[in-house]
């Protein structure tokens, strides 16, 4: 069943069983005042110089005045009410005039329970009877007996037509009333249907009220959500640009490496002697092909969020320091001096350690890689932890200012770089630009005094 109808008959139930009760209600309240009525004319009809007439001649009484329309002939009534409507009875409720009808003997038990009233409607007739029993108690005219044309019953047509009728309008009313808020609930219906459908049409409903509210509530669900997808979406693309960069970027230095293997098996099985040099191409293809997978991750994560996942203090003294560690066993191969420069005071800075320590990484492992025998690297952090720089130096064969601007985007090498090694994938210094961006540095490419290239990374803390 719609709403609307529901509520319609909800309403019209509700009236007409309200209106029923009030009918039954005032139907007996209305019975009782007709009897207190009745009993309080009779004493006052019988006190004002009814009591003489009727014990002067109680055979004929009330006479003329009121019996009107009665019988002319002797004998038992034939009608069960007799036309008379006010009858006189002694105090055993014995009538002298033979024309009145028996006493009920259901009001006889009523008075002679001790009430002073006493009164019965008939089932079947609209006809009320009501007994009196008068101040003085005695005599022939010592109990009133009336009979009068009472209500309709409370369940009759009189009554509960009114009832119906306005049990009616008020569904109508609840009908017609009802149409905005069906209207309002089928257009929330219809935007929340459309959540299925990737719709951007935001949740709109009319009101202040608690349908207003409820929209409110979905709007709130549909942006939260939305907001979830959008960011599984951006995980699921660089998951995908992750496998798809890592199965095919991959493949190349791999397979470089599977080469001087089989290079190396084939010298030792024709018997030849290899010294330290022989292994070293392959051990820096599988520095390479390490570094390149670290790259890929780190670009995975940079793609997948607009942030920082993390921001924890990082001592960066530390931070410097453990990069060149980590490089020196690289450089001392090349034959390259790799030195490294903090101060003395550390210098703190909020961030996220992995992708500053993959930055600073890719920067070293570029000054190193790309550098000549002989040639040197050094890495100095100075400042305090409000403004501080970050410089590595070297004096390799630098980058042309035409390519200075593009090597910071992703898959861009420069000529130097494409020439000493083709297969290398352009990340490194990419990946050391977006990381500054997001962590509020300012990542610089110059030229080094004497040749080479130096880049620095720069911090200056806002005053608020």
């Amino acid at each position: 069943m719609k709403l609307r109808a529901r509520l319609a008959l909800t309403l019209g139930l509700a009236t007409i069983s309200l209106l029923v009760l009030l009918g039954w209600a005032q139907s007996r309240w209305q019975s009782q005042l007709r009897v207190d009525a009745l009993a309080e004319a009779a004493v006052h009809r019988m006190e004002s110089g009814g009591r003489e007439r009727c014990e002067a001649n109680p055979k004929r009484w009330p006479g003329a005045q009121g019996d009107r329309g009665a019988r002319r002939h002797p004998g038992p009534s034939r009608h069960p009410f007799p036309r008379h409507r006010v009858f006189a009875y002694d105090a055993d409720f014995q009538s002298r005039n033979p024309d009145n009808p028996v006493f009920p003997p259901e009001l006889a038990q009523q008075l002679a329970a001790g009430r002073d009233i006493a009164s019965h409607r008939a089932p079947s007739e609209r006809r009320t009877q009501v007994a009196v029993r008068m101040p003085w108690g005695e005599g022939p005219c010592a109990v009133l007996l009336m009979r009068a044309k009472g209500p309709p019953h409370w369940f009759s047509g009189a009554v509960l037509m009114p009832a119906f009728l306005v049990a009616l309008v008020v569904i109508l009313v609840a009908l017609f009333a009802a149409g905005p808020i069906v209207r309002r609930v089928r257009q929330l219906t219809e935007s929340v249907r459309k959540l299925g459908s990737n719709s951007e049409e935001p949740i709109r409903v009319e009101g202040h009220d608690e349908i207003a509210e409820l929209g409110n509530a979905f709007e709130q669900s549909r942006q939260t959500i939305q907001g979830q997808l959008a960011s599984l979406r951006e995980r699921e693309a660089a998951l995908r640009n992750y496998i798809a960069n890592t199965t095919h970027d991959v493949m190349l230095p791999l397979s470089v490496l599977q080469g001087h293997l089989v290079s190396l098996q084939q010298r030792i099985e024709a018997g030849e002697t290899l010294d330290a040099k022989a292994v070293v191409p392959s051990i820096e293809e599988s520095q390479y092909l390490g570094s390149l997978l670290h790259n890929l991750n780190a670009a995975a994560r940079l793609e997948a969020s607009e942030g920082l996942a993390h921001k924890d203090p990082i001592d960066l003294n530390r931070l410097v320091e453990r990069v060149v560690d980590r490089h020196r066993p690289i450089a001392k191969r090349k034959q390259i001096a790799l030195e490294v420069g903090v101060p003395e005071r550390m210098i703190e800075f909020p961030g996220d350690l992995t992708l500053l320590e993959q930055a600073l990484g890719n920067i070293v492992q570029n000054a190193v890689r790309y550098n000549e025998a002989d040639g040197h690297v050094a890495v100095v952090l100075d400042g305090t932890r409000k403004a501080w720089t970050l410089r590595v130096v070297d004096d390799g064969p630098g980058i042309t200012e035409s390519d200075r601007g593009r090597v910071l985007v992703p898959s861009f090498r420069g000529t130097e770089a494409r020439t000493r090694h083709p297969h290398g994938m352009g990340l490194g210094l990419h990946i050391a630009s977006d990381v500054a961006k997001r962590h509020g540095l300012r990542l610089t490419l110059g030229d080094t005094e004497g040749g080479g290239l130096t880049v620095e990374l720069r911090f200056a803390q806002r005053d608020t």
